[in-house]
């Protein structure tokens, strides 16, 4: 009797013990990608889009329309104006359209065609890329806002 009692105290130590690997290694986890931020602020000054898309660096007008799709997940041409120009003060629904041709010929902004119209969000190439950089685990195939 007290052999079995002592073999189940054992396998439930196992047990804990075990479950404490597991959350060391999510603490590690987290530990690294803070690291990874700090370092990523350290080296850019700063943690914004233009990290990970730099070739809208100089651009921003592009890179507000990028920073209100991450904000909106998918906008129209006018729902993103009218975003701009609480943002900006101005905005034009020409000059949107032309950064959205131009962020879309890049890679960054995707077009998505609806009943009403085109719609237009970030590609998931972005999305993963801002995902990895901040340290979010987060499977895009899991998600539908992307």
């Amino acid at each position: 009797m007290p052999d079995e009692e002592l073999a189940r105290e054992v396998q439930e130590l196992r047990k804990a013990l075990e479950e404490l690997r597991e959350s060391f290694a999510v603490v590690s986890q987290m530990a690294q990608a803070y690291l990874r931020l700090i370092n990523t602020y350290a080296q850019y000054g700063g943690l914004s889009i233009d990290v990970i898309v730099p070739e809208i660096r100089d651009d921003p007008i592009a890179r507000e329309i990028v920073k209100v799709l991450f904000d909106l997940k998918r906008a129209n041409v006018s729902q993103i104006t009218r975003e701009l120009k609480g943002r900006r003060g101005k905005a034009s629904r020409n000059t949107v359209r032309a950064k959205l041709t131009e962020l879309r010929e890049l890679g960054i902004v995707v077009e998505i065609p609806g009943d009403r119209g085109k719609f237009y969000a970030l590609s998931k190439q972005v999305v993963k890329k801002w995902l990895e950089m901040i340290g979010m685990p987060i499977r895009l195939d899991q998600t539908k806002d992307y």
